[in-house]
């Protein structure tokens, strides 16, 4: 309950300051060009609250809080008083109108670029790309990469922390084609080029793509039992705190993770594990039971154990970073348009169907991961609503009508050809654009559901 109360809370907040952020780039380059503005709203339907300035912009707050709006006087081209067309957005010129409707989006990416300026001016602590254990039949394997090895970039591409991989392994996901990762087995060892086959690989949110190509983040704890449940196998078979696991049906194993897949893959199949316990080896026979994984919704082995996570583990693969006012700022302008163009990547392979459209994301999802990161901090924060802000901006401009980008579809034609979109043809616009965008919010609440429901 706690949980959710901050996940509410924290997207609403979060929710709030972007579509504020959006709504008030419209509404400052409006003003700056003598525009009247009628009305400022944040979120749709009833009003819950409103209030009027001294040049009579009505502000208001709505009932619900999925997007807002800016209505400016003389959208339309309806007939206006000729001593107040100075006022009217729709006899502006037409660079001044598309200055207009692009400064909601701009102001979003711009919002994105101070959010990641904050976080890398506060320094950014990072998970050091290092390998797990692959198997030596994945794409992975057969690449020649093994556990130990550090991903230094791929295809060129820096990839200072492990979050890095998959945001540049997504720009190929989906193609036919060979990326070179660039690895190294320590700090001060040579590069080395290694070829990854990615082959007809296609995203899909019911397996772990990273898995699939074999590519694990390295785990630093060692198989050592911490607690024991009551009443599970471990328990029955009287595992105790402390044993460590040396091998598992006679497969040395070094590690927490391997240990958990072991067993994932064999529920109601008996397993043998050598344990040490107070420097004497000794063998146990047990039985997973199933039970289904919150994660991928299938049966899975589980013996009820808890491993121990010492932190100094993970130490020798934690990086802080400092990059400085004007180092931060660089790297704020590149992060941004480095999502910006991934945005658009995975919108494109969506479309062609190489990227499952069960990432598109809705409230609800952007909601628990909005409680997440400001349970973790002010940085995760930040960064979760740089990302979001970044989203909003780019889909804001793509030629849908209804959308920014669809307006200014509109004013293009007009500077091209002198003559501006018929009412009836913006009118069908409307129509169509309406369609994709109610169709793209069904898609997102079912896979929000469909999610919670797993």
């Amino acid at each position: 309950m706690y949980q959710f109360l901050i996940s509410v809370v924290a997207f609403l907040i979060g929710i709030g300051i972007l579509i504020y952020v959006h709504e008030f780039g419209h509404f400052w380059v409006a003003r700056r060009f003598g525009i009247k503005v009628l009305r400022f709203s944040i979120g749709f339907g009833r009003p819950l609250y409103r209030w009027y300035d001294k040049l009579g912009t009505e502000y208001v707050i709505s009932l619900i809080p999925l997007g807002g709006y800016v209505s400016l006087f003389g959208e339309r081209s309806q007939s206006i008083p000729h001593t107040e067309r100075q006022l009217a957005f729709s006899y502006k010129p037409v660079w001044v109108r598309m200055l207009v409707l692009a400064a909601g989006p701009f102001f979003n990416l711009l919002f994105a670029v101070l959010a990641y300026w904050s976080v890398f001016l506060l320094g950014v602590t990072i998970f050091v790309p290092i390998l797990g254990q692959v198997p030596k039949d994945s794409p992975a394997g057969l690449a020649g990469l093994h556990a130990g090895q550090e991903i230094v970039s791929i295809e060129g591409k820096p990839t200072p922390s492990w979050e890095m991989v998959p945001a540049q392994l997504l720009e190929h996901v989906g193609e036919d084609k060979t990326v070179v990762i660039t690895v190294r087995e320590g700090v001060d060892k040579p590069l080395q080029n290694k070829t990854l086959d990615l082959g007809n690989l296609v995203d899909d949110t019911e397996s772990d793509w990273l898995e699939t190509l074999g590519l694990v983040f390295v785990d630093p704890y060692p198989p050592v039992v911490g607690k024991v449940l009551t009443d599970y196998p471990a328990f029955k078979v009287g595992l105790q705190e402390g044993d460590r696991i040396l091998s598992i049906d006679g497969h040395l194993t070094n590690s927490r993770s391997e240990v958990i897949h072991y067993i994932q893959l064999r529920p109601n199949q008996p397993i043998v594990l050598e344990i040490l316990r107070s420097k004497i080896k000794k063998k146990i026979s047990i039985q997973p039971i199933a039970k289904i994984s919150e994660k991928s919704n299938k049966k899975v082995g589980f013996i009820g154990v808890e491993f121990s996570a010492p932190q100094e583990n993970i130490q020798n693969l934690i990086r802080t970073q400092y990059f400085g006012v004007g180092g931060s700022l660089i790297k704020a302008l590149n992060r941004t348009l480095e999502y910006s163009g991934l945005t658009l990547g995975i919108l494109k392979k969506m479309i062609m169907g190489k990227v499952s459209v069960r990432h598109i994301s809705g409230p609800l999802t952007i909601a628990q991961y909005a409680g997440e990161t400001a349970s973790y901090g002010l940085k995760q924060f930040l960064d979760f609503l740089a990302m979001i802000s970044i989203s909003l901006g780019v889909l804001n401009l793509l030629p849908i009508p209804i959308l920014d980008g669809g307006h200014l579809m509109y004013c293009f034609y007009e500077l091209v050809t002198g003559q501006a979109v018929s009412e009836f043809a913006q009118m069908i616009g409307m129509w169509v654009g309406g369609t994709i965008l109610v169709g793209f919010m069904i898609l997102a609440f079912y896979n929000d559901l469909t999610h919670l429901l797993r």
